[in-house]
């Protein structure tokens, strides 16, 4: 199982979800999307959960992985950071300036949809790839401008750095997180796979009812600090939702977008990077 700084095994944990079990997780700790994806690719991960965009990403680079089940994060999960003291005040401020981002996640699409809508294009900016503790640090010491992150960055930057959110994602990005499985594992371990998706539907809805749980149990679980913790938390929407015909389109829609931008080939079959059938308890 590979999980981004405890977010998974902490929500199970703090849900009464992670036990008894009729299997058993070996856990893989990741910051980002894109190595445990990478990590998924090369058969070292069965099963993982990521945001829309770097599952499209792997999944266009021949990934051999499905989308089994969906979070709606929501577009307020991520967010254009800048300094408290800076001059930014809105998008158009960011004409010329430097903007640093992780290759492969939701960084270009937010950062391009929000300069399209003032009139800016890609190239008005200078983007800056790097992970996302490298960015922090950057921003932290002035290296660059703004700072396209995500939960728990935002939390991080807000509460160490004291970062202002110039914009969220909110109107640019519907930012769906995919319980993911590795082709084969689906194949060979199907039936802890579709145990495992419905036991996080039911932790996603007992954290919505019990965030400061929620809160307190990631922060001991990851080693965040707990103010950083619990405002991560309190801005995501815990929405489980099943794979259906809004969650393909939402998809859809954003692929055509990185198309678009260039980002990831065209053409590409978004209905077979799906399984619906998992939270239909199908096995």
């Amino acid at each position: 199982m590979g999980d981004q700084n405890s977010s998974l095994r902490s929500l199970l944990d703090a849900a009464g979800e992670g036990s008894p079990m009729d299997y058993r997780i070996e856990w893989k700790e990741f910051t980002q999307a894109q190595p445990l994806l990478q990590a998924q690719n090369a058969g070292a991960i069965d099963f993982c959960r990521a945001g829309d965009v770097a599952f499209l990403f792997a999944y266009a680079a021949g990934a051999p992985i499905v989308a089994i089940g969906a979070n709606l994060t929501g577009g307020q999960g991520a967010a254009i950071l800048v300094r408290a003291d800076s001059a930014i005040a809105t998008v158009k401020d960011l004409k010329g300036r430097q903007v640093i981002l992780s290759p492969a996640g939701l960084g270009e699409p937010l950062l391009y949809g929000h300069l399209a809508q003032v009139g800016l294009a890609p190239g008005d900016v200078h983007v800056v790839h790097a992970t996302q503790n490298v960015a922090q640090l950057a921003l932290a010491t002035g290296q660059v401008d703004a700072w396209v992150t995500w939960q728990p960055y935002i939390a991080l930057g807000q509460e160490i750095d004291h970062d202002r959110i110039l914009v969220d994602g909110q109107g640019v990005l519907s930012f769906y997180v995919f319980g993911i499985a590795h082709r084969n594992a689906l194949e060979t371990k199907r039936a802890a796979i579709i145990d495992l998706q419905h036991r996080i539907a039911r932790a996603m809805a007992w954290a919505r009812a019990h965030r400061d749980l929620y809160g307190k149990t990631l922060a001991r679980v990851s080693r965040m600090p707990d103010a950083v913790a619990r405002r991560s938390i309190e801005s995501s929407r815990l929405e489980e939702v099943a794979i259906d015909d809004r969650v393909i389109h939402d998809t859809t829609d954003l692929c055509q977008k990185l198309s678009a931008y260039g980002l990831i080939k065209k053409d590409l079959d978004i209905k077979k990077a799906f399984d619906s059938t998992v939270l239909n308890g199908a096995l």
